[in-house]
């Protein structure tokens, strides 16, 4: 019998003051764009970098409960560059 290497599955998610790529299976949690194990290209590593980030600034650290997006439309472009760069990701990974 021939065991298969599953691969961990990468869920794209923003999170506040986390990276925005998260793991699955043993390793599980979030990583860094840039880590070797991803192989990404730079840029893409910087996209999401830089995706993470603008979620960062919606955080309000003195009252974490009105944390968010100051308009719907902010938002809205938000979650669609964040399923372009999902999209990217799988692109340059392919299906392992």
């Amino acid at each position: 019998m021939t065991a298969t290497k599953r691969h961990p599955t990468i869920k794209v998610m923003a999170d506040y003051e986390c990276h925005p790529l998260w793991l699955t299976g043993v390793d599980a949690g979030d990583i860094e764009p840039g880590d070797s194990r991803l192989n990404l290209s730079p840029q893409l590593a910087q996209r999401f970098t830089t995706w993470a980030q603008q979620f960062d600034q919606t955080f309000n650290h003195d009252d974490p409960i009105s944390s968010g997006f100051l308009t719907r439309q902010a938002e809205e472009e938000f979650v669609a560059t964040g399923e372009s760069l999902a999209s990217d990701l799988a692109r340059e990974l392919g299906s392992g």
